[in-house]
């Protein structure tokens, strides 16, 4: 069983922490991962999209080898209204605020449809970046009406 790679590791983490919270605390948000899984017809609004979009590495220390890697994620909120997107951004942010499990995640052996995952950290917060409504006027997919974009800067707490 190959364990994906860190970077692989922070977005499934952070992917799966989201859902788990909706799954707790809301009904009916769908949490994926692509733009392609937000404008399948047979998904409805309100989708939370989860994607990472770039790493930065740093040295940990002066003549160090070990680095230290920052993680950018987005996440798009889809919503039925203004108001739905206001409280679905505050809930997001407040779930991320309190930081997260870090998770490996591979394969199950002979099964690439099953992933398995084993608690290995914590990721925290270190830049809040964007937190924005997305106007792109009346006229768009009813999907993009009522959009919002959060984005942060993230590490993987070093072990």
């Amino acid at each position: 069983m190959g364990a994906f790679r860190v970077t692989r590791n922070v977005e499934l983490s952070t992917i799966y922490y989201i859902e788990q919270s909706f799954a707790t605390d809301w009904t009916g948000v769908t949490v994926v991962k692509t733009f392609r899984q937000v404008y399948d017809t047979g998904v409805d609004v309100p989708i939370v999209c989860i994607r990472l979009f770039d790493t930065s590495s740093t040295r940990l220390e002066v003549g160090a080898t070990t680095l230290e890697n920052r993680f950018g994620i987005i996440i798009d909120i889809f919503a039925a209204s203004d108001g739905q997107r206001l409280d679905l951004a505050d809930y997001v942010l407040e779930k991320l605020r309190t930081n997260w499990d870090y998770y490996t995640f591979a394969h199950e052996s002979g099964n690439n449809e099953v992933l398995v995952k084993t608690l290995a950290g914590r990721i925290h917060i270190t830049d809040f970046i964007t937190n924005s409504k997305i106007d792109l006027g009346d006229t768009v997919d009813t999907k993009d009406r009522f959009r919002h974009t959060l984005s942060v800067i993230v590490r993987k707490e070093v072990t």
